[in-house]
């Protein structure tokens, strides 16, 4: 089927399992940092982070086909089914000396930072899980067409759309918690509350 193989090379990577689970896969890695300063642990962040170290966390995103079936019949050929699920690769930094510390500041500070990219990786994930869900439903609702190859075209289309707009919807969430975070910085250094 020409969409299976679209998929296969494009937006999606084909699962090659019977799995039929719609339920996220997500693994965690970590990247070890050292120092006993913030300015230490922030140039070794910049120094061993990911995208070469211009991110402190990240979460690979891929779409993955569980289950996408046509039926051609007399009204023509469309989807029966189309499930999606994520797989997502979370990486994030863990600080070599946090249990040897005695700094209590660096330490909270460490841990706040810590949730904080957990957290907002965990909301890239939840994205992608909706586009899942919608990429499925868009597929599914698609008018049967005269034969399943113009159906596939027409899927396509949709995933296509679909991950421009996944895309636009992940960078937006990244600008909008990169502004947030500026305003927090400059009501702590100005003193404001």
């Amino acid at each position: 089927m020409r969409l299976q193989r679209m998929l296969l090379t494009g937006f999606v990577a084909l699962a090659l399992t019977a799995c039929t689970s719609t339920a996220s896969n997500v693994t965690t890695e970590y990247y070890l940092v050292s120092g006993t300063t913030s300015e230490a642990l922030d140039r070794d962040i910049r120094r061993k982070g990911p995208m070469q170290g211009h991110a402190l966390a990240v979460a690979a995103i891929r779409f993955v086909p569980v289950s996408v079936q046509q039926d051609q019949t007399d009204a023509g050929c469309a989807f029966t089914e189309a499930l999606f699920r994520i797989d997502a690769n979370i990486t994030l930094p863990r600080w070599k000396e946090r249990a040897t510390s005695r700094d209590r500041e660096l330490r909270a500070a460490w841990d706040s930072l810590a949730r904080y990219a957990r957290a907002h990786e965990d909301m890239h994930v939840q994205i992608a899980e909706r586009y899942a869900r919608e990429l499925g439903k868009a597929i599914e609702a698609l008018p049967p067409r005269e034969s399943c190859e113009a159906l596939d075209k027409s899927a396509e289309r949709v995933v296509k759309r679909m991950a421009r707009r996944h895309q636009a919807e992940q960078l937006a969430f990244d600008r909008a918690e990169h502004e947030r975070l500026e305003q927090l910085l400059r009501k702590a250094s100005n003193g404001d509350s």
